[in-house]
């Protein structure tokens, strides 16, 4: 899988291995192999990663070509390094981001995930407790913590996108779906 036919053009040693290749830009794409098995993924971005993954037919995948950007990914999924250059793994998180997302898996990130606006209501409503009572918020952390519990497709990367917000100092709104008691308990490292 490439991410567009011109990232496919530009390397004509790609189309000459003879292995299928598919797009992950354009539907339209000359290149149109359905990904299963296992898929070498060509210079992927993590969002494209997470929908790759999600797809059914997939076994697993092998990333050529991974970055810093990737490191959530490969923290989460303990990854093996075959060959290139390493990326460094994510810090691991303190116990309250852990208990953060453990509880937000159990009570909010059930079908959905963050598209569902409940669901991300209640999500920002934690991260906004944590920050307010003093917990760093690291977008790298909190992704690597949802993957490992397994929130669907883009959730993750909308976990970190929220942290961000968060700290570039945003008031994002949010419905008080949660009990304060909950968040305490989180805050304090404790699960659910």
């Amino acid at each position: 899988m490439a991410p567009s036919t011109s990232a496919v053009d530009v390397s004509p040693w790609l189309e000459g291995a003879g292995v299928p290749i598919g797009t992950v830009g354009n539907r339209r794409s000359r290149f149109n192999a359905r990904p299963r098995g296992i898929v070498i993924a060509w210079c992927l971005h993590l969002d494209e990663i997470l929908d790759l993954e999600s797809q059914s037919d997939i076994d697993g995948v092998v990333l050529v070509r991974a970055g810093s950007q990737h490191a959530p990914w490969i923290t989460a999924c303990h990854v093996d390094h075959l060959g290139g250059e390493s990326v460094p793994a994510v810090e691991e998180a303190s116990s309250a981001i852990k208990a953060t997302v453990e509880g937000l898996s159990m009570v909010a990130v059930l079908n959905q995930g963050l598209i569902d606006s409940r669901e991300r209501s209640a999500a920002v409503q934690a991260l906004t407790y944590l920050r307010e009572h003093g917990h760093r918020l690291d977008p790298d952390q909190l992704t690597s913590e949802a993957l490992r519990r397994e929130w669907p497709r883009q959730s993750p990367l909308e976990l970190a996108r929220i942290a961000r917000d968060l700290n570039a100092g945003k008031r994002l709104k949010f419905q008080q779906r949660l009990r304060p008691e909950v968040l305490a308990e989180w805050a304090k490292g404790e699960r659910i």
